[in-house]
Formats: C-alpha cells, structure tokens, sequence
C-alpha cells in the first residue's frame, strides 16, 4: 500500500523529531511523523535543560505547554571535583529547568499534533524508499510513506542514518549511563548537580525539592561488575564511587528499578545527502556531561527546518541537496563540541579536575563563564581564548 506524496516524512517524536515537524507546518509544509512508541513514553536521560531550550521551545509554540508542567527551575550549576572541592556557576538571568522526559516529550509531540502535523504512533520505520542516490520516503509495516524529504530523528540508534550508511559508534569513547529516580533525596535546591570521580561522573537534577534523577556514567568496561543484574550495580556504584551523593540518599527511596542507556557517544560521517537528513542525537551524540542533548536537538531542528524549507520552495524537479542545513550545523556546533572535548580531558585526569575547581571555587566569575559555556547563552569559542585558559589554570 502507498500513501500520497507529503513534503517531509519525520521519522521519531522526541524533542527533535516533534521540533522540526512545527517549525515546517509553521512555514505551510505537509509533514508526517512516524513514531515506533506509544506516548507517553519513558527516555533515559540526565533531565537537566539549559536555558537556551526556552527561545527553541517558544518558536516552535511549545512553551506554554511545558510551563504548564511547572518544571523545576534550574538557577545554575554545582560541581564537586573528586577531592570534594565544589564550585558553583549561575545562570544569572536566565533560568533552565529540571522535567521528566515522559512529560516533556509527550508535550510536544502534543504540540506537533495540535500544529496540524500527521502523527502516527506505534509505527515502526523498517526502511527507507530510494530513487537512484535519492531517498524518497519511509517504508513502514508495510506501508510506503513518499515524502520529497525524509528526516531522520529517531536517536543514537537512527534507522535513517543506519540504512544510509552514516552512522557509527564512536571507536574509542563507549560510556553507559544508568538512571534512577529517588523520593526523599536531601539537599536540593535549584540548580543542577555533577560529582566528578568514581571512575566517571554522577550527576542529580532536581524534578522536585525532594525528587531527584540520579544518573551516573561509566566506561563500559566498568559494568562488567554488573553481572546482569543492575538495580545492584547502581546501588553499589553509588556507595562505592560516590559516597557523598550515597549519604543524601539514605533517606530517600529508589522509585522502580533503574533503567541504563548505551554506548553513548555516536558519529555521523555526513548529516544531509539528498532528499534526507538527520537532526538530534540522530546527527551525532557526542557526551551527556554538559547536558545539552535537549537544547541540541532543538536547535538542530530549527537549522534544519530551515533549510528544508528553502529546499521544498526551489523549483527544482531533482531531489533537494540540504548541504546549508549541513554547513549551518557544523557552525552552530563546532565550538561547543571542541568545548565538550576539552571538558572530557579535563574530567579524565583528577589531579587536573581538582586544580581546576579549586581555581574556580576562588573565581566565580570564571565558574559562570563555564557555566555559561555549558548552559549554551555564553560563546563556546570564548572558552578557547589564551586568557581565559590562563586565568582557568595559572590565576
């Protein structure tokens, strides 16, 4: 069976898939969107959002739903080293937030829905339609899905990007992340948390002031202690490895068994070929540890909707090439993935960990500079400039 011609096909209903899908129904475009889950529907994730996701959330005409969640404010950012040094970053006048993906996701797949975009859920995407080099649609249980343009937003494991070719696991980076949920957790405020140390790093984002999101993130060859059974790994792990947060959860209660999510990092050789294109993590994960993932796959949206839609309107009979979505990515996100790179060297040496968070623990205008950088509001280039990197390290 075959369905008629749509302008886009988007495949996944997470934030990027339900993103790009706005942005083009608010340019006029008939858009479908495929989803193999049902929502509401559950999503390891760090659950921190950076202020920045705000501007993305209101051009896509989602605010108001999230708002309606009331997620909890995030104010800024604590970081313990592994010697125990802390030092905070503020977001000034800006606030990012703390909400459940469950919730999130389901409110704008909600917004893509009422934006008048064709959703189908509990569709499974099994293949892609080609004409010569060109993509041309999805193939989903047993139906074909023509689109001039196919966009791929289905995450790190993306049928779009694995059928084309373009995807692969990073070949040395290969981290896990392990979630839970704790009822009870003490000393939450408004702002988020990383405890650097363990043999990786464990962060807490506050959903509540006292429900919390406790996701940690190891090698994978450190879960081979695991042993199939990872509710007592996760235990383990956090009395083991990071003893300060295990002491505020003593108190607290595990709400259901912890879900863990990985290899993490993903690279994508190319994210535009013709007639399709690839957003979010579906684009590239690299690392959760700045926790943009959210305000990434915004924003990716945004560029690429964008350029899709310049595509569709050029009155060219061939399949749309989209290398600008291509070149506007790669300038949208060059620096703060050198940034993130910088930041992953940093974290694997401790001795240079704590050098830096005692520098930053005297400095605070420096640990909001960073955390601006994080929070995605500060220039990522302007971590790179010889004096700062001087005055992070040498005073």
């Amino acid at each position: 069976m075959s369905g008629d011609e749509r302008d886009v096909a988007v495949v996944g209903g997470g934030p990027a898939g339900a993103a790009i899908a706005c942005f083009l129904r608010r340019c006029g475009h008939e858009v479908v969107l495929l989803e193999a889950a049902r929502f509401p529907r559950d999503k390891p994730c760090g659950e921190g959002i950076s202020p920045e996701a705000w501007p993305l959330l209101e051009a896509m005409g989602a605010a108001d739903r999230v708002r309606a969640l009331r997620p909890h404010p995030l104010r800024g950012m604590k970081l313990t080293a592994p010697d125990g040094t802390t030092f905070r970053g503020a977001y000034r006048d800006r606030v990012g937030f703390a909400l459940r993906r469950l919730d999130l996701d389901h409110a704008l797949l909600r917004t893509a829905r009422a934006a008048g975009v064709e959703v189908h859920e509990e569709t499974l995407v099994t293949g892609l339609v080609r004409e010569g080099a060109a993509v041309r649609g999805v193939e989903a249980g047993g139906t074909i899905f023509r689109a001039r343009i196919v966009v791929g937003a289905d995450g790190r494991s993306s049928i779009v990007g694995r059928r084309l070719g373009l995807l692969r696991l990073h070949p040395r980076l290969r981290r896990f992340a392990v979630r839970g949920y704790w009822e009870g957790t003490e000393g939450l405020g408004e702002e988020g948390e990383m405890h650097v140390g363990g043999g990786g790093y464990c962060g807490i984002a506050p959903l509540s002031p006292t429900l919390a999101n406790v996701t940690f993130v190891l090698d994978r060859r450190e879960f081979g202690a695991a042993g199939g059974d990872l509710h007592r790994f996760y235990r383990r792990a956090l009395r083991g490895r990071w003893p300060r947060v295990a002491e505020r959860l003593a108190g607290a209660r595990l709400l259901g068994p912890p879900r863990a999510i990985g290899p993490l990092a993903v690279e994508a050789r190319a994210v535009a070929v013709p007639g399709a294109v690839l957003v979010g993590d579906a684009a590239g994960f690299f690392d959760p540890f700045t926790g943009e993932g959210v305000t990434l796959a915004l924003r990716t949206a945004q560029l690429a909707a964008a350029a899709i839609d310049v595509a569709l309107r050029a009155p060219a009979p061939d399949p749309p090439r989209l290398r600008s979505y291509e070149r506007a990515r790669a300038a949208a996100t060059r620096d703060k993935f050198r940034f993130n790179r910088l930041l992953q060297t940093v974290v694997a040496w401790p001795e240079l960990f704590n050098l830096v968070a005692r520098r930053l623990a005297r400095r605070p205008d420096l640990a909001d500079r960073l955390v601006g950088i994080a929070g995605d509001f500060v220039p990522a280039r302007s971590a790179f400039s010889l004096r700062f990197l001087r005055e992070l390290t040498l005073g």
